[in-house]
């Protein structure tokens, strides 16, 4: 007991028991006033307030996290954040979330603004997110003031915990039976039971279901959705890459919009959700859209072709050139021309030493083949020769073809541009 230590520290002769020293606190009168102060409730009665119309007041807050798990067995822990008229009860907006971070909070309230409006005054406890300058700078941009509220004070906030309490009841407890697929089907839950099931109950306070004390009225303060994105935008300042002209943000990757701000810090604004908009701001206080930065896939690279054609003067370049430097076609090489074969005879290749032997001399000789050439080949051999040919035979006739061809029909030269 810390007040046992206090007064051993401050009396030398203090012999005590811990035992007597709290009975004798329990007996004295101010006893029950500690055990009050210590429990964190107040015993002064307080006041009701409530908006007199819809969109005066909004209440904003987190419920969870609570455990869901999808059908594929995965398991999350995940949040839900409501924004709820303080008039009607309506639950105006909800979002499920991993965490009650910015990014979840300016969803939320974006998604109450878009579709309901602005409202004149918004509550909300003092959690990290909420709490943030740029949540409270978006608000305050929109002109929506921020009713203060005391740390650790929830009865500041009774008609959202009531809320809560029902959403545990009709959603979070029907999730034990229910089958989930993902997250966007959880919010597709979600979205339901708050539409047919709580914006329809009778309202225990009110004495009327808060769709119908809504009654689908729209504040008369509007925002354009460019101009609410706008509101929440995070400035910072980042580095370029000098090379690709790409800069990491937060929230992703974006390309400068020119090799003139490449390798520079500059100046940029982002929306805090992820994947949202971002502006670089030139000297001048223009503000440049970005673009998401993308790699391109390696396919999409141009293969090589070299210019040939027939005639004396080609020979010459043939010479002057020397040796021509094989190159195969992308993921087209012995391994697949082995199965080629196998196609061709009917089984698999080689099925001993003595055939691997006579491919490999075969495609060092003739090598790099071109795919669909070489299928087609393959197919005039099946049609001159027949089925149930040894593989040498096969193998000579494709050799005949490519010599009737100039010694060049399946290299991959001929092979057209993407």
């Amino acid at each position: 007991m810390q007040l046992d230590v206090y007064l051993r520290v401050e009396f030398a002769d203090y012999s005590l028991g811990k035992s007597t020293l709290r009975r004798h606190l329990h007996a004295h009168p101010a006893y029950a006033g500690i055990l009050r102060l210590r429990s964190g409730k107040k015993s002064k009665l307080r006041d009701l307030v409530e908006a007199s119309h819809p969109h005066e007041g909004w209440q904003l807050d987190g419920k969870g996290p609570f455990p869901v798990r999808f059908v594929d067995g995965t398991r999350v822990e995940v949040k839900v954040l409501t924004v709820l008229d303080d008039h009607s009860r309506a639950a105006l907006a909800a979002v499920v979330a991993k965490a009650e971070d910015i990014e979840a909070a300016v969803t939320v309230t974006s998604k109450a603004i878009a579709k309901w409006g602005l409202a004149e005054r918004f509550q909300f406890d003092r959690g990290s997110a909420f709490d943030s300058h740029a949540f409270r700078g978006g608000l305050a941009a929109l002109g929506v003031h921020r009713n203060y509220v005391k740390a650790r004070s929830p009865e500041w906030e009774g008609k959202v915990e009531a809320y809560h309490r029902s959403l545990d009841r009709w959603f979070v407890k029907e999730l034990k039976e229910q089958q989930v697929v993902d997250l966007e089907h959880l919010q597709q839950l979600l979205e339901a039971m708050l539409e047919l099931v709580y914006n329809r109950h009778r309202h225990r306070v009110t004495g009327a279901p808060p769709e119908r004390r809504l009654a689908g009225r729209i504040s008369s303060r509007r925002v354009s959705q460019n101009d609410l994105e706008r509101a929440f935008f995070v400035e910072t300042r980042a580095t370029s890459d000098k090379k690709t002209g790409e800069v990491r943000l937060p929230t992703g990757s974006f390309r400068v919009p020119s090799a003139a701000f490449a390798g520079q810090r500059s100046r940029f604004r982002y929306h805090p959700t992820h994947g949202g908009r971002a502006v670089l701001v030139a000297r001048d206080g223009r503000e440049i859209e970005l673009q998401p930065f993308t790699t391109r896939p390696l396919s999409s690279v141009r293969t090589h072709v070299e210019r040939r054609g027939t005639g004396q003067l080609q020979k010459l370049v043939d010479l002057w050139q020397g040796k021509e430097r094989p190159n195969a076609q992308p993921g087209f090489g012995l391994p697949e021309v082995f199965t080629v074969l196998g196609e061709l005879l009917g089984r698999s290749v080689p099925n001993s030493e003595h055939e691997a032997h006579a491919v490999v001399a075969f495609y060092r000789k003739h090598g790099p083949l071109a795919r669909d050439e070489l299928l087609a080949a393959c197919a005039r051999s099946k049609a001159g020769l027949g089925s149930g040919r040894a593989l040498k035979t096969y193998l000579a006739d494709l050799e005949r073809q490519i010599g009737a061809d100039g010694g060049t029909p399946m290299s991959d030269s001929e092979e057209e541009q993407p």
